[in-house]
C-alpha cells in the first residue's frame, strides 16, 4: 500500500511545485519544462522497473534491500540511531549494528536512501520519485543560472540541454549517487550565479556550501571540475566585460583563483590517494581494470587487453596521457550504433550518434580554430567546455562498462549538450546580427 499512497503524495506535492515553475517561466519554455517534469517522473518508476524485471538487481535495489533494517532501526529508536546514520552520512566512524552497503560516498547514498525510507514507509517507488523531482528542480536552477547569460533566441536549445537530454533525464532519476549528486549541483551552480551577479551574497553563500557539501561527500571529482571550471568563468567574466582587462573588479580575481584553489583541497580531503598527478594516473588505470573484472555483456577495454590489476604496466601518468584522446572519444560518443546490443544500448547509441554528427557540423562551419576562438570568447561557453572536458577525461579513463559509462557522464552531459546546441546557434545567427551580445564578446571571430 506505501508504494502507492506515498508516490500519489508526492506526485500532487510536486505538481503544485512544478506549476509554480511554470509561472515563473516564458510561454514558449512551458512546453519544454512541462516535458522535463513528466520524464523525470516516469525515469523514477522506469528505472524501478528496470533492475527489478530486466536487471534483476542493481545499485538502486540495493541501496533499499541494505537500508531497510536501517530505516526500521529508527522508527523503533530514533534517538539511538539517527547520530549514527549522521556519522555515516559525514565518512564517519559509526557504531550501526547493521551492514552498510559502504563507506565513504556510497555510505552517504546509502544514508540517503535510509532517510527516504524512514519518511516514507519503505517505498523504494516514494525514494525514487523524491529523487527524480530533486533532480529536476535542480536542473531548472542550473536554466535559471544560465539563461541570463543566453540571448533570449538560444535560450529553448539551452532549456533543452539542461531539462530534456534523454540520458542525463533518465539517469538522474532514481535512488543513485548521481541523481543524488545532481540535487546538490543545481543549487551550486545557481549560488556561482549570483556570486558572479554580485548581488544576494548570503543566498549564494548557503547555496555554494549546501551544494558544494552534498556534491564533495557523494562525488568529489565532480566538485573538483566544478571549481576549476566555476574559477575559470569567475576569472573570464571579468576579462570579457573589461574588454581584456583583467583589472576590472580584481575581487572576482580573487575568488576566482581561490575556486581554482580549492579545488586541490577538494581533491585531497576526500580523495586522499589521488593528492597528486602519479597517484591519480594509478588509481584511474586500478579502476579501469577493476570494472572488467565484473561480470557484464557490455565491458570494453581502452587499453585492448585485460590487464592484472596489480600490474603496474600502463599506469603512469604518460600512459593516461597517451589514452586521453580515446578516452575523451569513449566518454562523449560511445556507444556507437554498431556497438548496441539491447534496447537500453541503443537508445544510448542514438544520442551519441547524434552529438557526433553534431560537433562534425560545427567543426566544418567554424573549423577547430575557430571553435576554440569562439568559445573563448564566452565565459559560459568556457565552462561548459571545461566542465565537460574535465569529467569526460576522468569518466572515460575510469570505466570499462557501456552501462555505467552512459550513468557516470549524465552529470556533464547538460553541459556537453548546452555547448553543442549554443554553438549552432551561434553559426545559424546572421553574420551582422547583435544576437549573441554579450554572450560572445566582441572580439570573438567572424563565422565563416
Amino acid at each position: 500500500m506505501e508504494d502507492f499512497i506515498y508516490p500519489l503524495i508526492l506526485l500532487m506535492f510536486a505538481t503544485v511545485l512544478h506549476a509554480v515553475i511554470r509561472n515563473r517561466h516564458e510561454r514558449d519554455e512551458v512546453p519544454l519544462l512541462d516535458v522535463s517534469f513528466m520524464a523525470h517522473c516516469f525515469s523514477a518508476f522506469a528505472q524501478i522497473w528496470m533492475y527489478t524485471y530486466w536487471y534483476g538487481g542493481g545499485d538502486a535495489l540495493a541501496y533499499h534491500h541494505f537500508g531497510l533494517p536501517i530505516a526500521e532501526a529508527l522508527r523503533a529508536d530514533f534517538s539511538l540511531f539517527f547520530g549514527d546514520t549522521v556519522d555515516v552520512f559525514f565518512h564517519r566512524d559509526s557504531r550501526l549494528p547493521f551492514f552498510i552497503l559502504g563507506g565513504g560516498s556510497t555510505g552517504t547514498m546509502s544514508m540517503v536512501a535510509v532517510w527516504l525510507m524512514f519518511l516514507f514507509g519503505n517505498s523504494i517507488y516514494a525514494a525514487s520519485l523524491t529523487v527524480a523531482v530533486a533532480s529536476y528542480l535542480a536542473k531548472v536552477l542550473i536554466y535559471r543560472a544560465l539563461r541570463a547569460q543566453v540571448p533570449a533566441a538560444f535560450r529553448r536549445d539551452a532549456l533543452f540541454a539542461v531539462c530534456l537530454v534523454p540520458s542525463a533525464v533518465f539517469w538522474t532519476a532514481t535512488l543513485l549517487k548521481e541523481p543524488v549528486m545532481m540535487a546538490c549541483f543545481g543549487p551550486l551552480f545557481y549560488g556561482l550565479r549570483l556570486l558572479m551577479d554580485g548581488r544576494r551574497f548570503g543566498l549564494a553563500a548557503v547555496m555554494l556550501a549546501i551544494g558544494g557539501g552534498g556534491v564533495a561527500l557523494l562525488k568529489p571529482y565532480v566538485l573538483f571540475a566544478f571549481a576549476i571550471a566555476g574559477g575559470l568563468w569567475l576569472i573570464w567574466n571579468r576579462v570579457i566585460r573589461g574588454g581584456g582587462s583583467i583589472i576590472v573588479k580584481p575581487a572576482y580575481l580573487v575568488l576566482g583563483v581561490l575556486a581554482m584553489a580549492g579545488a586541490s583541497t577538494v581533491l585531497d580531503r576526500f580523495m586522499p590517494k589521488s593528492a597528486d598527478a602519479q597517484t591519480l594516473s594509478q588509481q584511474l588505470a586500478y579502476q579501469r581494470r577493476a570494472s572488467l573484472y565484473d561480470e557484464g555483456g557490455s565491458n570494453f577495454s581502452l587499453e585492448g587487453q585485460r590487464r592484472e590489476l596489480g600490474d603496474t604496466e600502463g599506469t603512469s601518468l604518460g600512459a593516461q596521457l597517451a589514452l586521453a584522446p580515446v578516452a575523451l572519444l569513449t566518454a562523449l560518443f560511445r556507444p556507437f550504433l554498431f556497438e548496441a546490443r539491447n534496447p537500453m544500448q541503443l537508445a544510448n547509441a542514438l544520442e551519441t550518434t547524434w552529438l557526433l554528427v553534431l560537433l562534425v557540423q560545427l567543426v566544418r562551419r567554424y573549423s577547430v580554430a575557430g571553435l576554440v576562438r569562439t568559445v573563448v570568447g564566452s565565459p559560459p561557453l568556457v565552462f561548459c567546455a571545461v566542465f565537460t572536458l574535465i569529467l569526460a577525461l576522468g569518466t572515460g579513463l575510469s570505466t570499462s562498462n557501456m552501462g555505467t559509462l552512459s550513468r557516470y557522464r549524465a552529470p556533464m552531459m547538460p553541459f556537453f549538450v548546452a555547448l553543442l546546441l549554443l554553438l549552432r546557434s551561434l553559426s545559424r545567427a546572421p553574420a551582422n546580427s547583435q544576437v549573441s551580445e554579450p554572450f560572445v564578446s566582441a572580439t570573438a571571430p567572424a563565422r565563416s
